[in-house]
């Protein structure tokens, strides 16, 4: 029988794509270091297994002052505790919480929590993770609306936080952010999670790769609540995997598409056989030019119906 196209889930130490995790187990973004909550939720409470909330990795430069959340990711928020640098948890905390006129709520991070290292904030409808940046150095964009990071789409997905001027935010619902698409000059608007007076945490889902422009640029779109916009052109680099369908016990093959870097950067990806594949080889490293020729990358055979997850990590080398 025919196993039906493949689903992939990235397991990557650049970034994570699928940041909708089960609140049963919490992963560092680097993939590393593991919370296992087991049948307890972070508050401590129990879980309905079947039911966990999905968590949401974002980072900000600062954890103090005013945090403002958007109360899609969140709902009601039950409790908020605080991580330590090995991404431990530590004990619950006290922390004003207001519900503004759009819904969204305004966390107030007293003094005395700046030295933090994250936050985890729960609620009903999810799990917010709030981190330090791991590296504040690669700061980029060509205008007043800057990335704290590298930026790597990952399967059409984008996480990044965003720094601008400081602003006085009175209503964060009527911020927006959006990445233009080159081939019909339109804006992808994607949502904010988290935002401060000076920085926004956003996702973006189901970026074509035409987002990225023939200089390896992305087009960075906010919109202020006055209805002013900042824009920035920042670099950015991505990436898809292709498999066809294939028969069960049939080998099918792996092709990439890499799109924001010259044809003669080096790609290395790594993959992980799970339960019932076999990906061989597992390791390989071709130049974009010869990805983008359609040159296989790697096969997968599998012996189960249906789809099919793909953990694989993939690093630039030049």
């Amino acid at each position: 029988m025919k196993a039906t196209k493949l689903l992939f889930t990235v397991m990557s130490s650049l970034i994570v794509i699928c940041s909708l995790i089960s609140a049963q187990s919490i992963a560092s973004e680097k993939g590393s270091n593991v919370i296992n909550l087991n049948k307890n939720g972070l508050d401590g409470s129990k879980l309905a297994m079947a039911s966990a909330p999905p968590l949401y990795e974002l980072e900000l430069t600062s954890l103090s002052g005013e945090i403002f959340i958007n109360p899609k990711y969140t709902g009601k928020i039950n409790s908020v505790r605080l991580l330590n640098r090995n991404e431990l948890l530590g004990e619950k905390v006290e922390i004003e919480t207001r519900t503004l006129t759009d819904n969204w709520k305004k966390l107030i991070i007293p003094p005395s929590l700046s030295e933090a290292f994250g936050l985890i904030i729960s609620g009903k409808e999810g799990i917010i993770k709030i981190t330090l940046p791991q590296n504040s150095s690669s700061i980029s964009g060509s205008g007043t609306l800057k990335s704290i990071s590298d930026l790597f789409i990952e399967f059409g997905a984008l996480r990044a936080t965003f720094t601008f001027p400081a602003l006085n935010v009175l209503e964060p619902s009527k911020f927006e952010i959006g990445i233009l698409d080159t081939v019909n000059n339109t804006f992808i608007n994607g949502d904010i999670i988290a935002l401060k007076s000076n920085q926004a945490a956003v996702k973006f889902e189901n970026l074509p790769s035409s987002v990225v422009n023939s200089e390896g640029l992305i087009r960075i779109s906010l919109r202020k609540s006055d209805g002013t916009f900042i824009n920035s052109d920042i670099p950015t680099w991505g990436y898809n995997i292709l498999v066809s369908e294939t028969d069960t016990g049939v080998a099918a093959p792996i092709t990439a598409e890499v799109f924001g870097l010259p044809d003669d950067s080096e790609i290395k990806f790594n993959f992980t056989s799970l339960s019932g594949q076999i990906i061989n080889p597992s390791t390989k490293t071709l130049t974009v030019g010869e990805i983008n020729k359609g040159e296989q990358v790697s096969t997968i055979t599998t012996k189960i119906e249906g789809p099919q997850p793909i953990a694989v990590t993939v690093r630039r080398l030049n």
